[in-house]
């Protein structure tokens, strides 16, 4: 299955300029064949997002004409991702499907998609309503942004009011349903996977080759296109251990490998593992390795004198 494909008509595909690879795996033809069927018989915009916040796949590509005139500025554009955001955020902390409003107002609904017990991505459907009045709506959605000097259209004509979907609350409940439905779905079908391990292997390489340097969590999401929480649970879950203790574990078999088979002096060594602070690394290797630097170059019959 392929990563990404070129956007083809009635749906996007996008990495979002971060130069990353996606993990998440997607057959985008039989995604995108499913995406077109809950339009067909909902009417309603259907998004794949990765764990990261990122749109993967849309049926259909294009925002409603409200949401495309906040994604078309930049301050609005934010706040819909951080709408996203927080709705993925719910949806992560429940571990369920959840039905929130926006900060525009219009109704959206999120369903986590697991793999192996992780949140890979997550379903999303939105840019309706639940409200009967439209037009007071548009009134309100223009009041609401007209200060940020948004390309708003006029609220006062029934195009803008018809341009959102109304749905009751029984029926967005109903899509809801099918929208958690889809979730196992495409999981049983093998239609969306993530590959962990090679995911495993690029936090492995990154800490193994930025070891004498600081490793900030953040720096690792962003070279690896992924979220903080998916970070964690990852190095649990596969590593057996936290981030930092694998940081520390990497920077010991640093430290061994340079006291045995080198002449560097001990504040050498902790300097090429990472650490500014001599006293720091002889306390940090004294808990890992049961003795002190010294002790263990000695050991290891080196020749080389301690400082």
């Amino acid at each position: 299955m392929a990563n990404l494909l070129p956007d083809q008509s009635g749906y996007s595909a996008q990495d979002h300029g971060t130069g990353v690879t996606m993990l998440l795996q997607l057959d985008f033809e039989q995604v995108r064949d499913l995406l077109r069927a809950f339009h067909t018989l909902t009417g309603l915009r259907i998004v794949i997002f990765d764990d990261a916040c990122r749109e993967v796949i849309a049926w259909p590509a294009d925002h409603g004409p409200l949401c495309a005139c906040l994604k078309s500025h930049q301050a609005t554009k934010e706040l819909c991702r951080q709408s996203d955001a927080a709705a993925f955020e719910r949806c992560r902390k429940t571990g369920k499907l959840t039905i929130t409003h926006c900060h525009a107002g219009l109704v959206e609904a999120t369903a986590p998609i697991y793999d192996r017990g992780l949140i890979i991505g997550y379903f999303m459907f939105g840019q309706l309503t639940d409200r009967q009045d439209r037009q007071a709506l548009v009134r309100e959605f223009c009041r609401k942004f007209a200060r940020l000097n948004v390309d708003l259209p006029d609220p006062n004509t029934d195009e803008a009011a018809n341009s959102i979907q109304y749905r009751s609350l029984a029926e967005i409940r109903a899509a809801a349903k099918i929208l958690e439905a889809l979730t196992s779905y495409v999981l049983l079908h093998h239609l969306v996977t993530v590959r962990h391990e090679r995911l495993v292997n690029q936090i492995d390489q990154y800490i193994s080759e930025h070891v004498s340097g600081q490793i900030a969590a953040a720096d690792l999401c962003q070279a690896l296109g992924i979220g903080r929480t998916r970070l964690y649970e990852l190095t649990r879950q596969y590593l057996g251990m936290g981030l930092a203790a694998y940081v520390t574990l990497k920077r010991m078999d640093m430290a061994r490998q340079l006291l045995s088979g080198t002449n560097l002096t001990i504040g050498q060594v902790a300097a090429r593992t990472g650490y500014d602070d001599y006293t720091y690394f002889s306390k940090v290797f004294r808990k890992t390795n049961g003795v002190s630097p010294s002790a263990y170059r000695q050991k290891a019959g080196s020749g080389s004198s301690p400082d």
